[in-house]
């Protein structure tokens, strides 16, 4: 009987758009029972293997390689296939050397070929050609080393007869490239294959449907015998893979301890130190580091711990801040005696169940975050301890959005560009393709008018999903105790790393050890910001140990001053903070784990029981010590768990698989669980009626309740950064709006931000500025890098000839630097202020540039008091703003209002600084330059309008209603200053004016 050997899926990323659920359907209901699959690369084999094994088909993993030639410029095609599992493991080991190499070495393929069949291709060979020229010296040589290499091998038929009457004598096999499912999908492979720059393939009279064998008939009945070695072929071939094991590299402990008793010793010695100077008893952290200790031991993972102790270990010896935890990681109390994680998971209550439960055997999942400057020196240790060949990235799938599908698809098509529009508008609304063409009655009209907009529409919509490219995944790195070969292909990736072609989950699933190291830019700046203190203040700032009850600190925060502060900067959460008026860490962790879908509903609620405006009910006298710290509502998943441990006697562990399993809300699932809580009660004399209450509570909030670990380790991230805000301002906002150069708009409200903080930033100086806003005391100096075409390397070269001695004039400066600026950068250097400290006025020095530059080139015949520079007044006050917007992107030091200041002093008029919350209800007169507008239509298609004023250090919004707007519309004009007569009123806890009159005063 014939079947397909040789199918390409999605996976293989040449233009099949074979997609392996629908691709085992298929087999299916052609009665396959076995399958398989012959891409380039492994990437869908664990895919392929699943989906296989749930419809009751058995699974054939095969790989197409290009194997060298006996001449160099010759190469072979050839399709191999595990046999068994000595097989696939050899196939991870040849598909890695192919993936690095692009082609096998007979060398290699003969270390590698047991438990493999192989198909040579022979319209695909240098063997082809050397029948046809005759060279019989070398086809026999080729096929001796063939035969010599691998113990069965297949010769496929080929399109010349003459060559198939010789290779008769060997096993020959018929094999056609598929590629596509139905015959219908080949307009799809085609247009597929031309996105993946693959045209030469896309038509070859060899490639053909899953489903078609009606043209493959005649050679099935030449060759019958070939025909039915596919069938033999594939029920040759018998693996199975081990979903159901842990594959965790051993930790080199140094000594003869096991990693039992090494982690065990090493827990102790670290509790002891975090209990120093501890007050109270200290009995409840031996018993759970105890408890914890033999829960990890007994689920094997004392080896985990150690990993990950190592790499914290030398990422803090070598200066690297690490981040306080992240997920559920930082409810163990192990990981914080460790030094993993800077949570005291009994302070804050935290259920390590959560974390590690012994009910359900999962690998812990220990994230990580780092610097994103030091996150891949921490990666790079850990791939030298462990070794390449042990550790390696993870790869990850770029599929087609909607977007690009059209988009590529057009771009084939060379579809009209007025449709193409029309489609990325009329579709944007809808979640995907198929659901647009379903629904969208604007395409329904289009293609139905259109075929050929309806064939670009059908093409995109098949496309859509499909795998479009492969990357690396953001933070995962796979470590091993063996070489990773033995269980995933590899490929060359990132930092002289391989790669896995697995993908994360498909690497669990076969228990390897996945580690997320993920770099966060906060910590960056805490790193940086504490070492700028260190330098400047000769203190030495350690984060971990910072109070957190420091008044400063907790101020800021209730004064909502968080503008850079991490996870507390949006506009909803600069609301909630209003509202709650922080005044504990523990406010922080509240506000992260409330300002989510879902717990974002019982934000009213919460406030009103906060503030005593509502009364707090407990619905049974246990669910008070665990709901009091948030006002009777369930905000955690933790709280979940207790309230089942205390009121229906689960152990934690049974309490967190009620959590887990309520809240997927799948109704059987509901139903079985309610019957098992309330027998469980019931043993516990609870009555009845009051248990389903509770259990419906859980229920109610299972499925978005927050994990109170990742909330109290984030909150200490922001806490960390409002600190260092609120008690060194200076060298915040130095770092956090260094970091940001590039984005005028964040530059530019970081500046604004440091004006409310008393920290005022001046001019660039060819004297003072270096690469970052340079402090002193409570100012800040702008920056080189800030210049616009002022490279840091520019920047460092200026800085390092600055240390032989201060720039004593222009002439001096442009003498010193000439070898490594030009003359724009000169000229942007005076736009933005960089010569202000020197005798000639901005006007002065560009007028003279060129003289003062050839003066340089020529200073040996001229001397420099002969030079004729003329005083020559300066520019206006617009040009010099508009100079200072060439040269640094926005408007600062330049004040728009200097002209006004005489006029607003005289008029007793105010300006966007002077507002604060005493003016609210109040009706002032304020002078502003207006730098936004935003337009829009009332309920009555009425327009008003949005408008921002602005003066040199701060903003103000505004609104314009219908009556005013229409009133003064002819003279709103972006950029011009007004006079503006409103009131101000407080809206979403923002300040706004609303505006009366307005007047154009430039």
């Amino acid at each position: 009987m014939f079947r397909h050997i040789q199918i390409e899926t999605n996976y293989a990323m040449n233009g099949s758009s074979i997609k392996i659920e629908e691709l085992v359907k298929e087999a299916v209901n052609q009665n396959y029972s076995s399958l398989a699959i012959t891409d380039s690369k492994m990437y869908g084999v664990i895919d392929f293997y699943k989906t296989c094994k749930k419809h009751h088909i058995k699974p054939v993993i095969g790989h197409k390689i290009v194997l060298e030639g006996l001449f160099s410029e010759q190469s072979n095609n050839i399709l191999l296939y595990a046999k068994n599992n000595q097989g696939y493991q050899n196939l991870l080991k040849l598909s890695s050397i192919y993936a690095t190499q692009n082609y096998i070495p007979f060398s290699k393929l003969q270390k590698y070929n047991n438990g493999l069949i192989m198909i040579y291709k022979t319209d695909e060979s240098e063997l082809l050609s050397l029948f046809k020229n005759n060279q019989i010296n070398e086809k026999n040589e080729l096929l001796t080393k063939l035969k010599d290499i691998t113990k069965e091998c297949y010769f496929s038929i080929s399109k010349e007869k003459k060559i198939n009457k010789e290779l008769s004598k060997f096993q020959q096999i018929i094999v056609s490239d598929i590629r596509y499912l139905k015959q219908e999908d080949k307009e799809i492979f085609a247009t597929l294959s031309k996105i993946f720059d693959r045209p030469k393939v896309s038509f070859s009279k060899e490639l053909r449907a899953f489903n078609e064998e009606s043209n493959l008939q005649p050679k099935i009945n030449a060759y019958k015998k070939a025909a039915n070695n596919t069938e033999t072929l594939l029920e040759s071939c018998n693996i199975t893979l081990n979903f159901n094991q842990t594959l965790l590299p051993n930790y080199p402990t140094k000594t003869d301890a096991s990693s039992k008793d090494y982690l065990s010793a090493l827990a102790h010695k670290g509790l002891e130190k975090r209990l120093e100077g501890k007050k109270g008893n200290k009995e409840p952290y031996y018993e759970r580091l105890t408890y914890e200790l033999s829960v990890i031991d007994e689920m094997g993972y004392n080896d985990y711990f150690l990993i990950v102790w190592d790499f914290v270990k030398y990422a803090k010896k070598s200066g690297v801040l690490v981040g306080p935890g992240r997920g559920s990681a930082a409810a163990s109390l192990v990981s914080y005696c460790l030094g993993i994680t800077s949570v005291d998971s009994l302070k804050y209550d935290l259920v390590f169940e959560r974390f590690l439960n012994p009910e359900r055997i999962s690998m812990p999942d220990i994230d990580m975050d780092f610097p994103d400057d030091k996150r891949d020196d921490v990666i790079k240790y850990v791939r030298d301890l462990y070794g390449l060949d042990q550790v390696a990235s993870i790869c990850t799938f770029g599929t087609f959005k909607k977007k690009s599908a059209l988009r590529d698809t057009a771009r084939i098509l060379e579809s009209n560009d007025v449709i193409l529009k029309q489609f990325l508008k009329f579709s944007d609304p809808y979640e995907t393709l198929k659901i647009a063409w379903e629904k969208s009655v604007d395409i329904q009209k289009i293609t139905s008018n259109n075929k050929a907009a309806q064939k670009l529409f059908k093409i995109a919509m098949r496309i859509e999903n499909l795998k479009r490219h492969v990357s690396t995944h953001a933070a995962g790195i796979i470590v091993s105790g063996e070489k990773l070969t033995n269980y995933t292909a590899l490929q060359p990736g990132l930092l002289d790393m391989m790669q896995t072609q697995y993908e994360a989950e498909d690497l669990e699933l076969l228990g390897l050890l996945k580690i997320d190291f993920l770099g966060l830019r906060n910590l960056t700046a805490i790193k940086n910001i504490a070492s700028l203190i260190e330098e400047n203040e000769k203190k030495t700032i350690d984060i971990y140990k910072i109070p957190l009850d420091d008044k400063k600190t907790l101020k800021l925060l209730e004064n909502v001053q968080v503008t850079g502060i991490f996870q507390l900067e949006s506009a909803g959460m600069r609301q909630l903070l209003r509202r709650l008026k922080i005044n504990s860490f523990e406010d922080i962790v509240t506000c992260l784990a409330l300002y989510r879908p879902g717990p974002m509903e019982s934000i009213p609620s919460f406030l009103k029981r906060r503030f005593k405006k509502e009364k707090i009910n407990y619905p049974h006298p246990t669910l008070k010590p665990i709901l009091k710290q948030t006002n009777g509502i369930i905000i955690y998943q933790e709280q979940i768990i207790k309230i089942a441990s205390s009121f229906a006697g689960y152990s934690l562990g049974e309490a967190d698989l009620l959590r887990r399993a309520v809240s997927k809300k799948k109704l059987d699932v509901l139903e079985n669980e309610r019957k098992n809580f309330i027998k469980k009660s019931k043993q516990l004399n609870r009555d009845s009626k009051i248990s389903n209450e509770i259990y419906d509570y859980i229920v109610k909030f299972a499925n978005y309740g927050f994990n109170k670990a990742h909330s109290v380790s984030y909150a200490m991230v922001s806490y960390w950064l409002a600190y260092l805000k609120a008690n060194y301002p200076s060298y915040f906002i130095s770092i956090l709006t260094t970091s940001v150069i590039g984005s005028e708009k964040k530059v530019k409200e970081y500046m604004f931000e440091a004006n409310r903080l008393n920290v005022y930033i001046k001019p660039p100086s060819v004297n003072r500025s270096t690469l970052i806003f340079e402090p002193i005391k409570n100012i800040l100096i702008y920056p080189f890098i800030g210049i616009k075409y002022l490279g840091r390397n520019s920047a460092e070269k200026i800085v390092d000839e600055r240390h032989k001695g201060l720039y004593k004039n222009a002439f001096d400066f442009i003498s010193r630097t000439k070898s490594f600026l030009n003359k724009r950068i000169y000229t942007n250097l005076i736009y933005a202020g960089a010569f202000d400290e020197f005798e000639y006025s901005k006007k002065t020095l560009i007028e003279n540039l060129d003289k003062m530059i050839n003066w340089v080139d020529y200073g040996s015949f001229i001397e420099q008091d002969n030079l004729d520079i003329t005083p020559s007044g300066n520019y206006t006050l617009k040009d010099l703003q508009d100079l200072e917007i060439k040269a640094l992107g926005f408007n600062f030091f330049i004040d728009p209002l200097k002209d006004y200041k005489k006029y607003i002093k005289k008029n007793q008029l105010l300006t966007p600084s002077d507002i604060d919350e005493s003016h609210i209800s109040s009706v002032i007169r304020l002078v502003g330059i207006l730098s936004r507008t935003k337009e829009i239509s009332t309920k009555n298609n009425q327009q008003m309008a949005f408008m921002t004023f602005q003066d040199q250090n701060s903003t103000l919004d505004s609104v314009s209603f219908p009556k005013t707007y229409k009133q003064y519309y002819d003279i709103i004009t972006l950029g011009e200053i007004f006079l503006i007569k409103g009131k101000i009123d407080k809206r979403n806890n923002s300040l706004q004016l609303i505006i009366d009159k307005l007047h154009r005063l430039s």
